[in-house]
């Protein structure tokens, strides 16, 4: 199997992992520091376990560049994993980190609140957003087709949204807040996300391939940066006075760290959990920068979409949600956009492959022509 189909494999399944399990994290029911029964809600916590997680990129970038020095390089994957670029300034990831930061929490917020088909639907707002900042930063262009696919998308969120508030009626599983209020909150902090979102991908694709650097080193040093942002957003989140549905904690705070080492406490399959979401958030940034850098945002952002319909198999199988007709045909329209804008794509990269096949075939002729030049006499006149 060629690395990178094995790459993509392992970034949607990665995906798909950490939406579930931090979904299954905000079902339990754990004691707080007051003793009583609380959600597990740490929007900051799951932010600042995903920076972890990119920090570990950046010791593995480490030891693989040390073996590579030592042994020389052995395949392609490891010159990819392990090149070197002196145009490279770390600073540089430092906008992408709080873009991601605060697109984060809201997106772990968001999560919170509403159902775990619905955020990963509603993400692919991002699709339209990436495609409007990439014609401000990287000089793009969105042609008729592109601009159909982004209004159909726009259709789709907007079928999905406008279900969820009379959805909550009957469909309460996974909510902590029974109230159309709460899960339509949880929606737009969403849609809010991805603006960051967006603006993130298109700054990291245009560092990326303007510096040459390697994908593993570039989500270490956002691992860096992102440990020392979430930090300090943590130890201001401990003390910030939050309502609902914002907070459920013993203090009525944003994200309460006293509640956190209590539900912590004795409780093993929620430790193995945090580090499972740690090590998966560590494959997927990873491998979501090596398709931005050797593809596009836009793809990967297209092929992070592909974990929806895992997500979808996960939640029916487990009850966590039901089949709805409406959601479906919501869900359909989204796809149809995403599908559209593909093609967009896809019709761009056959025109410019077929420009780069006739100049390249012009210039074998020219070279032909003038490898062989004519050397019969003139004719006399």
């Amino acid at each position: 199997m060629d690395h990178r189909v094995f790459l993509s494999l392992i970034f949607v399944l990665s995906g798909t992992f950490n939406v579930l399990v931090v979904k299954w994290a905000n079902q339990q029911q754990v004691i707080g520091s007051d003793g009583k029964l609380h959600g597990f809600q740490h929007p900051v916590v799951f932010t600042l376990l995903m920076f972890l997680g990119e920090f570990l990129c950046f010791a593995v970038f480490k030891v693989i560049r040390l073996i590579s020095n030592r042994r020389g390089v052995i395949s392609d994957l490891d010159s990819i994993l392990s090149q070197d670029s002196s145009e490279f300034r770390p600073v540089s990831m430092l906008l992408p980190t709080l873009l991601d930061a605060a697109a984060s929490i809201l997106l772990f917020t968001g999560l919170y609140l509403t159902y775990a088909t619905s955020f990963q639907m509603i993400r692919g707002a991002a699709l339209i957003f990436v495609g409007i900042f990439s014609t401000m930063f990287l000089n793009h262009t969105l042609t008729g087709r592109h601009w159909l696919a982004i209004f159909t998308i726009s259709c789709g969120l907007l079928d999905i949204i406008s279900l969820d508030v009379h959805r909550v009626e009957y469909d309460l599983v996974t909510l902590p807040y029974t109230d159309y209020k709460s899960i339509l909150t949880g929606d737009l902090l969403i849609i809010i996300a991805e603006i960051l979102h967006g603006l993130q991908y298109v700054c990291e694709e245009k560092q990326l391939k303007t510096s040459n650097v390697a994908p593993l080193q570039a989500a270490g040093w956002q691992g860096i940066f992102g440990l020392g942002i979430t930090s300090m957003l943590a130890i201001c989140m401990n003390f910030l006075p939050s309502i609902d549905p914002f907070s459920c904690s013993s203090r009525a705070v944003f994200d309460d760290w006293g509640d956190l080492f209590a539900a912590l406490q004795g409780s093993i399959s929620l430790i193995m959990t945090l580090i499972a979401f740690t090590i998966s958030c560590a494959m997927y940034n990873f491998i979501g920068l090596y398709i931005a850098m050797y593809s596009s945002s836009a793809n990967r952002l297209l092929a992070d979409g592909l974990r929806v319909y895992f997500i979808w198999v996960f939640v029916i199988i487990m009850e966590w949600e039901y089949m709805n007709l409406v959601t479906i045909m919501g869900f359909l329209i989204l796809q149809m956009g995403i599908i559209l804008y593909r093609q967009a794509l896809f019709l761009d990269w056959y025109r410019a492959a077929v420009a780069r096949w006739y100049r390249a075939r012009y210039v074998d002729l020219g070279t032909e022509n003038a490898a062989a030049p004519n050397s019969r006499p003139a004719d006399v006149i």
